[in-house]
């Protein structure tokens, strides 16, 4: 439990000082654009890339609060959470991939290390001790 916490917690910290470092990300967005689209308005290739910025800064943020939320359940033994904290975490993996990759920003390192905790919890919460915790084993 504490490791998805401490996951959620450098999750949303690293969204959140990326989000506050926007200037940097968005700026490396917009060229890209240009370069990809060059024949668009300034103005449409700056709303292009304040949509992805948006997509890849705030998808961070909502994977980490669906995680705390399931933590709650995972703390009161549900079976559920485990799976969908494991799908959680895939996406989080995923997420963290896709960002790195786009953006250039320091803090988003702090995701990938969020989604290798994440990886970490899902392997302890299927692990056979855990059994005992979700009404499956001997205690």
């Amino acid at each position: 439990m504490w490791l998805w916490t401490i996951a959620a917690v450098v999750q949303l910290a690293s969204s959140a000082l990326a989000l506050m470092d926007g200037q940097h990300p968005l700026a490396d967005l917009v060229a890209e654009v240009a370069q990809g689209f060059p024949a668009e308005a300034a103005a449409t290739r700056e709303r292009v890339a304040v949509a992805v910025l948006g997509l890849l800064l705030g998808t961070g943020p909502l994977l980490a609060l669906l995680e705390l939320g399931c933590v709650i359940a995972l703390n009161r033994g549900k079976r559920w959470a485990r799976v969908l904290l494991a799908l959680l975490a895939g996406g989080a993996v995923v997420h963290a991939m896709i960002a790195v990759g786009g953006l250039r920003s320091a803090y988003l390192v702090g995701l990938v290390v969020a989604s290798g905790i994440a990886v970490l919890a899902v392997i302890v919460s299927f692990q056979p001790a855990a059994r005992v915790w979700f009404g499956g084993g001997e205690k």
